[in-house]
């Protein structure tokens, strides 16, 4: 079973009941997670810069000069 992850942290559940209805530090927009809505990918790119790295935990880690919304980088889908 593909795991559901957190566009704004990377956390990870096996389902998206129980990673929505956790809290969410880094959404801009909210206090919960919201799942990463894509299929699971070799490399995850930021919508804002285009950095990448070979996870979204990796990439929602690191900060993002571009990103109006927060200050770390986002998955584009």
């Amino acid at each position: 079973m593909a795991k559901v992850y957190c566009k704004y942290c990377g956390e990870n559940r096996l389902d998206i009941r129980s990673l929505t209805s956790g809290l969410c530090r880094k959404n801009p927009d909210g206090e919960h997670h919201v799942p990463y809505d894509s299929d699971e990918k070799d490399r995850y790119f930021c919508k804002y810069c285009g950095t990448s790295r070979l996870d979204i935990p990796t990439l929602t880690s690191a900060h993002c000069r571009n990103n109006p919304h927060s200050d770390y980088h986002e998955p584009e889908r």
